[in-house]
């Protein structure tokens, strides 16, 4: 998972949705998916 450090401040201030940065290329993930989505249930 990538993402900018203010963007990974945002995401744990709860300012930044998981699903909503990754739609818009905040976020982007290499690898499984499903490993990636069950993070984002953790952050928020």
């Amino acid at each position: 998972i990538k993402l900018s450090l203010d963007d990974l401040d945002s995401l744990i201030a709860g300012d930044l949705n998981p699903t909503m940065a990754f739609m818009t290329g905040k976020i982007k993930v290499e690898g499984d998916m499903t490993v990636a989505m069950a993070l984002s249930q953790l952050i928020g």
